[in-house]
């Protein structure tokens, strides 16, 4: 099979490797986690109530979206099933606990939340698109910074900001101290809080405006941004760019 001639110039080439040189890369790697335990109030932040009552006619328990504003004694239809709301669940008894996965499914990252008691009875709760759950909770949490650079979900979610147009990267030594304290950073946080991940950073240099340009990556384990602790380190260091 005949390989096709690249299509870049032999200046264009250049660039390329040059900016490759100049990526810096921080990252730690070992399994990566697809289940995460959360406490009932986790539910609330994603816009769910809890409810035990009748599916169908059976006693179950289910999440409606807290929006709609179910109370007890209200009766409603979903795909042909009928749903009677008989207590919104408080507070979880000591052998129930919530669960939410992370599975890969059409090509895209899919959460789904669970419901188990200790003697192994499970009930799917909800299932979503990664993507359709983290824009909602990075809005209501208010991290502006990862809804702007969320890029896609899938076992891992990826986030890319960037600020000017590229140019000639720079390398370590004559990065200023804010790139240096973020790739620092970065790996506190993945270390820390990730447990695993990886962060890039490519620098280069300022505008005819003072303003910094670079592009930088991160790509962590989908099911550990939900741990408000990482998503918000996460945020931070993104602002902290700008």
């Amino acid at each position: 099979m005949k390989k096709r001639a690249s299509k870049l110039t032999a200046e264009e080439l250049l660039a390329k490797h040059q900016v490759a040189l100049n990526t810096f890369v921080r990252e730690r790697w070992g399994e990566i986690p697809t289940e995460l335990e959360v406490p009932l109030k986790a539910l609330k932040s994603w816009g769910f109530d809890l409810v035990r009552g009748l599916r169908g006619g059976a006693e179950a328990i289910f999440v409606t979206p807290t929006e709609k504003g179910y109370e007890p004694g209200d009766t409603f239809e979903e795909r042909g099933e009928t749903f009677e709301v008989r207590e919104l669940v408080k507070e979880l008894g000591p052998k129930e606990k919530l669960f939410i996965e992370v599975t890969l499914e059409d090509r895209r990252g899919i959460i789904r939340g669970l419901h188990r008691t200790d003697v192994g009875d499970e009930t799917v709760l909800f299932t979503l698109p990664a993507a359709e759950l983290f824009l909602a909770f990075f809005k209501k949490r208010g991290y502006g910074k990862l809804l702007e650079a969320f890029h896609s979900s899938g076992i891992t979610t990826e986030f890319i900001q960037k600020n000017g147009e590229a140019g000639k990267a720079y390398p370590f030594e004559a990065l200023p101290p804010k790139m240096r304290r973020a790739l620092r950073e970065a790996q506190d946080v993945i270390k820390k809080h990730g447990g695993v991940g990886r962060f890039t950073l490519v620098y280069f240099g300022e505008n005819k405006d003072g303003e910094d340009r670079y592009v930088v990556t991160w790509l962590l384990p989908t099911i550990r941004l939900f741990d408000v602790s990482l998503a918000e380190n996460v945020d931070k260091l993104l602002a902290a760019l700008d």
